[in-house]
């Protein structure tokens, strides 16, 4: 049976370490996998390499060529964007508990 699909998002503190970014990312595929979801790919929204705009630009492109079902937000994401995001592509959003980074 195949899984639907999901895509993470994620942003961590300022200044904050390799170790918990891949926290954030470990995180976000195990909710994935607990809800019964096969994790696309994860962003970092402050991706050095990219701005947040972008990187939701980026998620947008995904969801027009793949059938996603959700968005797993973990950190302390701005509602706005995400919520508009969702909207527009007709995804759920799943949340990280904060006590799991």
């Amino acid at each position: 049976m195949a899984h639907s699909l999901a895509v993470g998002l994620f942003r961590v503190p300022p200044g904050s370490s390799d170790q918990l970014r891949r926290r954030a990312r470990i995180e976000i595929a195990l909710c994935a996998g607990s809800e019964g979801y096969a994790l696309l790919d994860t962003f970092d929204l402050d991706d050095s390499l990219r701005a947040e705009d972008e990187t939701l630009q980026v998620v947008r492109a995904l969801g027009d060529r793949h059938p996603l079902h959700a968005l797993i937000v973990a950190g302390p994401v701005q509602r706005e964007g995400i919520d508009e995001l969702a909207d527009d592509l007709r995804l759920i959003t799943v949340r990280v508990p904060a006590t799991r980074l």
